[in-house]
């Protein structure tokens, strides 16, 4: 039994496809292998965001029935500029006369396409000072500036040739120089497997470094100096030189990708306002 929609009849290829396109975050959203119902609900979705993709095709074709072959012949150029000689447009291009004429028709599809989605969202203006501050108030963690640590660091990477231990009390011995008073960022030039600027990372957030290693300078305030630690890079000796608390982003710095968002999701409901009117017309039989 096949889909038709308005009377276009849509291949099983196309629905498999975007079941598969669909899969990967579907299944990371609906992770319980025992739910019976789960691969029946991805056809169901994969057979629904089909339908709407032949409506919109359907549309843009009334809308826009004639595009020249030089307009064709402009977007494939910029399509193929834009890849290497041997990306999969050049090779298609290879591929005889059917295939190019299959990549024309594709390519007056996505200038229709196109044209249509402009029509649909010329209205879309840019979101008004109020809606971008209320936007920035209540999104404040996404526009923040997460909590800085600037550490240094000596450490001793995994050495063939010396046992763990010899490492550990070399790194002890280090330690307590530093507590007697030695200078940290001249021992780190003078004895780190990473010299160099004194040992000195910069400034990094959570999520940079490895966790063991995090665990033990976001533990510390500046100044402190840790004991000595292993994490998978070797043993480390580290040293907490600034912190910088989570602060927000000011609301101008992050003004052009807030304005960047809503107005995409104007764009997106107007678009689905138009597929909920052209649902409401559309004629789809299993036959």
């Amino acid at each position: 039994m096949g889909l038709y929609v308005n009377g276009q009849a849509v291949p099983s290829e196309r629905i498999e496809q975007e079941k598969e396109r669909m899969r990967p975050a579907y299944e990371q959203a609906f992770a319980d292998p025992t739910d019976s119902q789960r691969e029946q609900r991805l056809e169901e979705w994969a057979r629904e965001n089909v339908i709407e993709q032949v409506l919109f095709q359907q549309a843009a074709q009334r809308e826009f029935p004639e595009i020249t072959d030089s307009e064709i012949d402009d977007l494939l150029n910029r399509l193929l500029d834009e890849e290497p000689e041997d990306g999969p447009l050049h090779q298609r291009l290879s591929g005889g006369e059917q295939e190019r004429q299959k990549m024309r028709q594709q390519a007056a599809e996505q200038i229709r396409s196109e044209r249509l989605l402009e029509k649909i969202c010329c209205h879309v203006g840019e979101p008004k000072d109020k809606e971008i501050r209320r936007y920035y108030q209540r999104h404040l963690e996404r526009f923040s500036v997460p909590e800085l640590v600037r550490a240094a660091h000596i450490v001793l990477h995994a050495d063939p040739n010396v046992s763990a231990e010899q490492q550990k009390q070399q790194m002890d011995e280090l330690l307590a120089r530093i507590q007697e008073g030695a200078d940290f960022a001249a021992l780190a030039d003078e004895h780190s497997a990473c010299p160099g600027n004194g040992g000195d990372l910069g400034y990094f957030p959570r999520g940079r470094m490895v966790s063991a290693f995090e665990q033990v300078v976001f533990a510390l305030q500046p100044g402190q100096v840790s004991g000595v630690f292993a994490t998978a890079f070797g043993w480390h000796i580290a040293k907490v030189l600034d912190r910088k608390p989570e602060m927000p982003c000011p609301l101008e710095q992050v003004r052009p990708v807030i304005v960047k968002e809503l107005t995409q999701q104007a764009r997106d409901k107007a678009l689905e306002q138009f597929l909920d009117a052209e649902r409401k017309k559309v004629v789809v039989e299993h036959r």
